[in-house]
């Protein structure tokens, strides 16, 4: 093999194929000229290509580390949604503003609008069939581990709704289920139906009814159990704050003879049937619009246990707001507004306050 001097050194390739071959001088060198595809020759006078930078960055190998940190940060990202579906329910309270804060003298629970709705229901059913406030929380605690107090239509097998019931096993029909009163009632009679469960342990009774493969599993929520019953049972006094989810309603007024709104008498009808008739004290006050009415505990209580079943109402109006309408509650010197977020109630002047009946006013629409 014979080199020119002056020129790029020839690359192996060139050098096999000048020796193997054993072609003339200038064969030799033509080829030494010739860049090899696969790595660049520097530009001389001789070659005229022309030299990459000095250690420029070629990039190979690269690609494979920009796809483990998309990989790692959608694993991180999935970790968290699981984690607050199995939290929560949904992933509402981690993107939305809106919500509910339970408070009482033992902690505070968050919860989203949905749960909030849900939970009043279960309490107000609970009151309605005379269940004492171990059993309540008993059912809330079960609802929050079997469906987090979301009333789904699917679960396990045939399993719906609050308490994750099953037609095929006696619980109603799908449809039955699905009502959250039913549910509450069916759940109550099952529990009420427990030989000692006043005994027993929050997750024993709930097990009782329940069955579950899971039996242990619902002794984690018995302190949230223990803070929302406290509010929707009216002990906790003003203990509900909420953020409403900006709910729009379309504008209402008395038909005919009516006393109320359509809007008012639903919420007035909702209390009736929840709570029961019987656990549902005069109605006056009936405001000239049909927009407002008030309400009072029933006669049957007196003292620390009616002034409960005020504060029982009005948080329960305040959870049923988004749904319901509901734009105003006042009791005792607390006031309650739809606009005023997650402060909750304020306190009103002596000359408003009245602790003899609960105050609530629901939106014109509009």
């Amino acid at each position: 093999m014979t080199i020119a001097y002056g020129t790029a050194k020839p690359t192996i390739r060139s050098a096999l194929f000048c020796s193997v071959r054993t072609v003339s001088r200038q064969s030799c060198v033509t080829a030494a000229k010739s860049p090899d595809p696969r790595r660049p020759v520097p530009r001389t006078a001789a070659t005229g290509y022309a030299a990459p930078a000095p250690n420029a960055p070629r990039g190979h190998g690269r690609w494979w580390i920009a796809l483990v940190v998309v990989l790692v940060v959608a694993g991180i990202l999935a970790g968290v949604g699981i984690w607050a579906i199995n939290k929560f329910g949904s992933l509402s309270t981690i993107f939305s503003s809106s919500g509910c804060t339970a408070s009482s003298t033992t902690g505070s629970v968050s919860l989203d609008l949905d749960q909030a709705q849900n939970a009043s229901t279960i309490a107000a059913v609970g009151i309605q069939q005379s269940v004492p406030t171990f059993g309540i929380e008993v059912a809330l605690a079960t609802a929050r581990q079997e469906s987090k107090l979301h009333n789904v239509g699917y679960g396990d097998r045939d399993s719906l709704g609050l308490f994750q019931q099953r037609p095929s096993q006696g619980w109603g029909t799908a449809t039955q289920i699905m009502d959250p009163v039913y549910a509450s009632t069916k759940f109550y009679q099952a529990l009420l139906g427990v030989s000692g469960w006043q005994s027993m342990t929050l997750t024993q009774a709930a097990q009782a009814v329940q069955k579950s493969g899971a039996p242990d599993a619902y002794a984690q929520y018995q302190s949230d159990a223990t803070v929302i019953a406290a509010v929707f049972t009216g002990t906790a006094g003003a203990g509900l704050g909420c953020t409403l989810d900006s709910p729009t309603f379309a504008a209402q007024a008395k038909a005919g003879s009516a006393l109320l709104t359509t809007r008012a008498q639903a919420v007035l009808d909702a209390m009736r049937t929840q709570f029961g008739a019987a656990n549902v004290g005069k109605v006056s006050g009936i405001g000239s619009d049909g927009l407002s009415f008030d309400v009072a505990a029933p006669t049957s209580l007196s003292g620390a246990q009616a002034t409960d079943r005020g504060w029982a109402f009005a948080n329960w109006m305040a959870a049923q707001a988004e749904s319901m309408g509901v734009a105003t509650v006042a009791y005792a010197d607390r006031s309650w507004s739809a606009n005023a977020g997650a402060s909750g109630w304020s306190t009103v002047s002596a000359a408003s306050a009245s602790s003899a009946v609960v105050h609530v006013t629901v939106t014109p629409g509009k």
